[in-house]
């Protein structure tokens, strides 16, 4: 089952154990999940897409706010290689979309 935003992942999808209602497996990354994988997502995590979210411009491919003070320089590199994976990660999906 193909997901990108959180509306994908909407309730009338699965039963009462987060496992998609048509049998199928949700896949990221090439990793495959019997159960919806964002019931497995914390506070910190949705914080974390929200920050990704607001570099990435909005998806328009730019950068856009930062998380730190500063220009990019300034910026943890762990926290921008984060990014660049999360940004990995949605690229297959995002060209399916523009296609």
């Amino acid at each position: 089952m193909a997901a990108l935003r959180p509306g994908d992942f909407g309730d009338e999808m699965m039963d009462g154990e987060g496992r998609a209602v048509d049998g199928s497996c949700w896949e990221i990354a090439g990793w495959r999940y019997r159960r919806n994988p964002v019931l497995r997502l914390t506070s910190e995590d949705w914080a974390m897409a929200r920050l990704w979210g607001q570099y990435r411009g909005g998806g328009l491919g730019g950068v856009g706010h930062l998380p730190e003070a500063g220009g990019t320089g300034d910026q943890a590199a762990i926290m921008l290689d984060a990014f660049a994976l999360m940004s990995e990660a949605v690229r297959p999906f995002e060209e399916k979309d523009r296609s």
